[in-house]
């Protein structure tokens, strides 16, 4: 089991909330499909309801940081407490790249592709690649070297007006990439 990953991606999940929204203490709410949680922990689960009950065994308290685990709609929601949210903005270091998307996407509501490239290639070599017909998103954005930064960006540069991006595990863009595919 790889406690590591998914207790990254939970900081970086709220660390992403905490730079879009600001911070508040208060709690969260990750959702988490099933086949995410199985891609984190390395693990081959196939019933929600022994996923969370991996996860309250393993992970009701995170460095000293109390944790919730319950079915939504298919789904695992992950509470973390005020603490939690606290533990993030004041110990876990900004990520510069990420703290940069967001202002440009904030300061430019439609941006373009090559805005968006040229600020990956300023923090490293990256990958982009055009999304196939019938996809939600128009390309992918991704660096070669995932110590940089290694979520893979879709981004859809006409939403009501707005470039967005959704981030997502290798192996959820994957996934989505071959629904789209199919």
């Amino acid at each position: 089991m790889n406690k590591k990953r998914l207790i990254k991606n939970i900081v970086d999940q709220v660390m992403e909330a905490q730079l879009k929204l600001g911070y508040a203490r208060e709690s969260l709410e990750l959702y988490y499909p099933l086949s995410s949680l199985n891609a984190l922990l390395e693990t081959e689960i196939t019933d929600v309801p022994k996923m969370r009950d991996l996860l309250v065994r393993e992970y009701s308290d995170i460095q000293g940081i109390p944790m919730k685990f319950t079915i939504h709609a298919g789904r695992i929601a992950v509470g973390i407490g005020p603490q939690g949210a606290e533990y993030v903005h004041e110990k876990v270091p900004v990520p510069a790249f990420l703290k940069e998307l967001i202002a440009l996407m904030g300061d430019h509501c439609a941006c373009s592709l090559e805005e968006i490239r040229a600020l990956f290639e300023h923090y490293g070599k990256c990958c982009m690649e055009k999304m196939p017909e019938g996809s939600d998103f128009d390309a992918v954005l991704f660096f070669e070297d995932p110590s940089v930064d290694e979520y893979y960006y879709c981004i859809k540069t006409e939403e009501m007006g707005h470039t967005i991006y959704h981030r997502f595990i290798r192996e959820d863009y994957l996934e989505i990439r071959s629904e789209v595919v199919r």
